[in-house]
């Protein structure tokens, strides 16, 4: 909407600027130019209006700031509720606090009518965008009326022509100018000759007193207008105006348009009449002439003004004039040239409005220690890199929001409105800080949300937040409390707590994770490092900043990844990162290490801590590479929002991006089941990690990582301490309303929840308590949890006790149940995915199993071809599933027009392989799930090491094998009546004529294939007495002359005797070998032959 807004504006300008520059040297080109260039002009500028597109360059010249878009105040709750505060009175005097306490308690609460709420701010772009749209409208439906009412008329007072002389004359004149003859009638409501229509075009005279001869003149031009196609060019015109109604110089532009019209048919209709036949034209203009000329739309006058028709009439007698082509090229050139160098720029929009949805890391720069208020409050009291922290400036349903997001939880600032800083409200008596920072302010914005705490709470939720846009681009965040009233302050005071520079993630996109891995050791060898040192026999009792000579990188590789959750055509990556360090060290002092540090012998410095890198791959789009996007430091694993995440980063994949792209989908990992007032049974805080289980699909809800334990054949949990405790969940075939009514049958008291209903049904020293939740299908989920005490008082030697734990079980099972969610769908990791090839993967390495393959070329499937028997197959199974190392990708089809092979395994799933993306694979499950995978184990595949040998390679070999195999069987036997050398020629041309008959492409793909026999009869009479053949049997070589296809065909003929070859009859480029054969004459009464090797 905005960007709509700022785009029309400028195309408005711009044009507007170009259609002055044509009017204001209007005489110039009028004597000079034809009306027919100009009109051409008009339609391009039309054209232009009618597409208001961004078209600037890349870092255009001029940087146009935009508009800052203001939020309208219409007003809110407590702006009416400040000046009754003696309404208040009574109730704060039964309830014990004050009247302004029971105000803000009141304010607080949501309103009746949700939508009433979201329209207290109104930006002024959508205001300005409803308004032009109603603009639009307006100017749409006057002329619409208009052009209906002119119809009307022209239907009510028509009447056809009676002179068959007018209707010749059109037909002659129709075909004179090779145009359609429209039809014609009389209607004496018009005062001039006109046409009217776009699809069904009609010629309207206001009488039949013409003479023939000025009815010519008038027929010649009405029908030029319709040969020229003006009616259409006069709506564009009107669209460009209709789109620019509140630009008063497009209307301009409309009305000379209009005139150039006339004019170029004017001169149209005249084309090839000699000097008197135009005088005689210009004598009918004349008579044409009218007060005044109002344009409709889709329709020509003949008439006009007298302004209008003298000019019209020195433009039909005046002399030839220039095309103007160039004229028209040059003035789009500067207007396309004026649009492309200027542009709201991203300096101009940064400068204006941070609320883009962008995602920021803060950076502490100072704090207000004095105040005891909000000093434990966990999200913000240790902000750093690691802790998870971070902020999203963005603009919701008009309003600009600053939203904090920690811990998986989300905290909004709203409505951050426009204010300027001054000592009043942005005092830094207790800070002095916020002086500097309000001296250097460019743009500032504020949000205060009620005053819901107590005074000195060191737990409180800051209510206040400053955004400030400082002169040099430089964002600060400044968050703390705003007091209506109280003991510690006065009222209406503003107290800021926490300042934070809002620093916004790289987005910077690396060729590859080793150009970033370059990156950062190129930066490290700009700073400096600290190490320790032994002296006077202490050791590491000193410490040394010193310069950094080198740094190396001990490890960088892919811990894991996930395909389903990023946009398509990427790929979310956890990357591991170490380095090792070695300082300039001068003095050549002996590194001390400390804490897990390790020297190595040749003087680096390794600190033994994991950089995990979380990485947004870009692997297929406009755009590919990798742009790091969140980073963490660790040496006792991966941790994150205070969860560790140990082997599944999966999930920690899934519940980062969730935080990163704001996305509305349940976290894998919690920090924290419980609220912070439950308590364990001892008094303590219980702070409970927990982990997400999707149950059938339709719900979820979060259990202890720890303690608890499930049955393996049902959704049953169960406390791992033996207290009996326990969480069921079981699916119901009645509704939500047949449960309960059930449960009330037996005398169960029903109680109302947020999402269905509770029965106690026991209660006491045992505890059962029942919730029914409605499930989508109109059936219903019945989630039970059971707790029991004994009455224990005993403790084990660590100080446990039965019941006192059971307490905290109790609290843990009623936070199971709060978390219980139905939905319509979960969030799947890639469990499932890699099941799916896991089982895909066994299908082929289990050899009793058929598997078949197919190669599509450009979208054109060949033949199925068994890969069962392939030689290899084997190979190319634990290739699949042992050597290379999988990750989902989120490719979610194949391309289709490209070459594929496809791999049916024996329980019908399908695995694709495409040339364009040749390290992918495509998975269909037999019950019709879709994945995709993608691996980079490129030395695994390699024949050679780096020969670039790719998965789709790999297949493609598979493939090629199955093909040549089946075209070999293919071979037949040579009947008895041939000589047994003439059975040998036939059948080596066969043999060795199979590689011609392979598909191109293929890996033993011959274009030419000449095979020559020589009977070997020292061989035939030696393997006869060494009893290897039988009388039947004769040995033979083959000389096989070929010309291979590629360079992959011509490796897989290299056997040991293939060289170029020299018979000169051969084609350029070709090879030969020679193979030793045998041909038998078997039972059946056929010459069978074998192909034995290289040598006998």
């Amino acid at each position: 909407m905005e960007q709509f807004l700022l785009n029309l504006l400028k195309t408005s300008l711009l044009g507007a600027l170009a259609i002055l520059l044509m009017l204001v040297s209007k005489p110039i080109w009028r004597e000079r130019y034809r009306a027919k260039a100009r009109c051409w002009l008009w339609l391009a500028l039309a054209a232009f209006l009618l597409f208001p597109v961004d078209f600037s360059v890349k870092d255009a010249p001029v940087q146009a700031a935009p508009p800052q878009d203001y939020t309208l105040f219409v007003g809110t709750d407590k702006t009416t509720i400040q000046s009754t505060d003696h309404l208040f009175g009574d109730m704060a005097e039964k309830s014990g606090q004050t009247s302004t306490q029971v105000r803000d308690s009141i304010i607080a609460r949501p309103v009746t009518d949700p939508a009433q709420k979201a329209t207290r701010y109104i930006p002024v772009t959508t205001i300005l965008f409803y308004g032009y749209l109603a603009g639009a409208a307006a100017f749409l439906l006057c002329q619409g009326v208009s052009y209906v009412r002119f119809r009307r008329t022209v239907r009510r007072w028509r009447s056809g022509v009676t002179r068959g002389d007018y209707r010749a004359l059109l037909q002659d004149t129709a075909r004179s100018l090779n145009v359609t003859a429209p039809e014609m009638f009389v209607c004496e409501a018009i005062s001039t000759p006109a046409v009217t229509g776009l699809f069904r075009p009609t010629l309207l005279l206001p009488h039949e007193g013409y003479d023939l001869n000025d009815l010519c003149y008038i027929l010649r031009h009405e029908l030029c207008h319709l040969k020229r196609r003006d009616m259409l060019l006069k709506l564009v015109l009107l669209a460009a105006n209709a789109m620019h109604w509140f630009n008063p110089v497009v209307y301009l532009m409309l009305r000379q348009a209009d005139e150039d019209i006339e004019l170029a048919c004017d001169s149209a209709a005249t084309d090839g009449l000699d000097r008197a036949e135009r005088a005689a034209y210009s004598r009918t203009l004349l008579a044409a002439v009218q007060s005044h000329v109002r344009a409709l739309p889709a329709t020509t006058c003949f008439g006009g003004t007298v302004e209008r028709l003298k000019r019209r009439i020195t433009n039909v007698l005046g002399a030839q004039k220039k095309r103007g082509l160039g004229v028209v090229a040059l003035v789009l050139a500067l207007t396309l040239t004026a649009g492309c160098a200027v542009g709201w720029g991203e300096r101009g929009r940064k400068h204006s409005d941070p609320f883009d949805g962008s995602r920021y890391n803060p950076v502490f720069v100072t704090g207000n220690a004095e105040l005891t208020i909000g000093k434990n409050f966990r999200p913000l009291y240790y902000v750093s890199d690691e802790s998870g922290t971070y902020f999203r400036l963005s603009r919701e349903g008009g309003v600009n929001t600053v939203t904090m997001i920690y811990d998986g939880e989300e905290m909004s600032f709203s409505p951050m409105e426009s204010v300027t800083l001054t000592q009043e409200n942005f005092d830094g008596t207790l800070l002095p800080d916020l002086d500097a920072l309000r001296s250097d302010n460019k743009t500032a914005w504020r949000a205060q949300l009620p005053d819901n705490f107590d005074d000195h709470d060191p737990d409180a939720a800051p209510n206040l937040a400053f955004l400030l846009k400082q002169e040099d681009g430089t964002l600060y965040l400044c968050i703390g409390y705003h007091f209506d009233g109280g003991d510690a302050f006065p009222g209406d005071t503003d107290r800021i707590r926490w300042i934070y520079r809002l620093e916004k993630g790289d987005d910077t996109l690396y060729p590859s994770m080793d150009d970033y891995a370059a990156a950062c050791v190129a930066e490290l060898k700009k700073g400096t490092m600290s190490y320790c040192t032994s002296e006077d026999g202490n050791y590491a009792s000193q410490v040394a900043e010193d310069t950094v000579a080198d740094v190396r990188v001990t490890q960088l590789e892919m811990g894991d990844s996930l395909g389903n959750l990023s946009p398509d055509g990427t790929v979310l990556e956890l990357w591991y990162f170490q380095y090792e360090m070695k300082p300039t060290n001068e003095n050549g002092a002996e590194l001390a290490p400390i804490g897990g540090q390790e020297v190595t012998d040749d003087g680096y410095l390794n600190e033994n801590w994991t950089h995990y890198l979380t990485v947004l791959h870009y692997t297929s789009g406009e755009k590919t590479g990798y742009q790091v996007i969140g980073t963490s430091m660790s040496n006792d694993g991966l941790w994150y929002n205070g969860c560790g995440y140990g082997v599944d980063l999966k999930y920690y994949l899934h519940d980062f991006y969730v935080d990163y792209a704001g996305l509305d989908l349940p976290k894998m990992f919690i920090p924290n089941l419980l609220n912070d007032t439950a308590t364990d049974g001892y008094g303590r805080a219980n702070q409970c990690e927990a982990q997400l289980v999707a149950g059938d699909g339709y719900y979820y809800y979060y259990v202890p990582i720890t303690a608890w334990a499930r049955s393996s054949d049902a959704e049953f949990w169960y406390s791992r301490y033996d207290t009996g405790s326990y969480f069921s969940v079981k699916k119901l075939s009645q509704s939500l309303a047949d449960a309960k009514a059930e449960w009330e049958s037996i005398g169960a008291k029903a109680e109302k929840t947020d999402t269905g209903w509770r029965f106690v049904t026991n209660e006491g020293m045992s505890n059962t308590v029942i919730t029914l939740f409605d499930a989508p299908d109109n059936t219903c989920y019945e989630v039970e949890i059971h707790w029991s005490f004994d009455g224990s008082t005993a403790e084990n030697e660590w100080g446990w006790n039965r019941d006192r734990a059971v307490e905290g079980e109790a609290e843990v099972l009623r936070a199971m149940v709060k978390r219980f969610t139905v939905t319509a769908a979960i969030q799947s990791t890639q469990n499932d995915a890699d099941s799916a090839l896991d089982a895909a993967l066994k299908q082929l390495g289990d050899t009793s199993g058929e598997v078949t393959l197919s190669l599509s070329v450009n979208g054109t499937d060949s033949n199925i071809y068994d890969g069962s028997t392939v030689t290899n197959r084997a190979y190319f199974a634990r290739n699949l599933s042992e050597s290379l190392v999988w990750r989902e990708a989120n490719d979610s089809a194949a391309p289709s027009a490209q070459n594929r092979i496809l791999l049916i395994t024996a329980d019908g799933g399908v695995l694709t392989f495409c040339e364009s993306q040749p390290m992918h694979l495509w998975l269909t499950t037999p019950d019709g799930a879709a994945y995709c995978f993608k691996t980079d184990s490129y030395d695994e595949l390699s024949i050679v090491d780096g020969d670039g040998r790719t998965l789709y390679n790999m297949m493609r070999l598979w493939y090629d094998e199955a093909e040549y195999d089946a075209l070999l069987r293919d071979v037949k036997p040579q009947p008895k009546s041939l000589s047994w050398q003439e059975a040998a020629q036939h059948w080596a041309d066969a043999y060795y004529g199979a590689h011609t008959k392979a598909a191109s492409g293929s890996s033993f793909k011959y274009t030419w294939v000449k095979a020559l026999i020589t009977p070997a009869e020292d061989a035939t009479k030696a393997m006869r007495e060494w009893g290897e053949i039988d009388e039947n049997t004769y040995c033979f070589t083959v000389e096989v002359q070929f010309t291979p296809e590629s360079e992959t065909a011509l490796y897989y003929a290299m056997a040991g005797n293939t060289v170029e070859c020299t018979d000169p009859s051969a084609p350029k480029d070709a090879y030969e070998f020679y193979r030793c054969c045998t041909i038998q004459l078997g039972s059946d009464g056929l010459w069978h032959g074998v192909m034995l090797g290289t040598g006998w």
